[in-house]
């Protein structure tokens, strides 16, 4: 199964006018998977990225899932820039309340969902349909 082979190094724009800020966004993987979560067998997208700002010394770590069907990405773990755990779930966990991504950082990861061929539909308020997929050793 397709997965991204070297990072993406990409830029974001947050906010509009004076108050706009540029995120630099690193995607270091995005991959489909599967597991089990307290609600049972569970298969989506997994992603982990960077984010940075031009004012920080270090990026902060997230790990995200968007589970087949779902219309978001969601924040599985976050890690400040120190490597602090700020939230750490694992993959598709749904049992408390979810964080999403920010949009444009979600359109990044759609994107490359759609280019590595992972996925069949996925975007904005679009319902994840994961391209064909074969379970490998790599992914239980």
């Amino acid at each position: 199964m397709p997965e991204i082979s070297t990072p993406a190094h990409l830029s974001v724009i947050l906010g509009e006018g004076a108050d706009a800020r540029i995120l630099q966004v690193t995607v270091s993987l995005i991959a489909q998977r599967e597991g089990h979560s307290a609600l049972g067998h569970v298969v989506g997208l997994y992603a982990k990225l960077e984010l940075n700002t031009v004012d920080r010394d270090a990026p902060v770590t997230y790990f995200l899932s968007r589970l087949q069907g779902e219309v978001a990405w969601v924040i599985d773990a976050k890690f400040g820039s120190d490597g602090y755990p700020h939230y750490a779930h694992g993959f598709g966990e749904r049992t408390s309340a979810t964080r999403t991504i920010v949009k444009p950082v979600a359109r990044v990861l759609d994107d490359l969902a759609l280019v590595l061929g992972l996925a069949e539909a996925v975007g904005e308020n679009v319902p994840l349909v994961l391209a064909v997929y074969w379970p490998t050793p790599r992914h239980p």
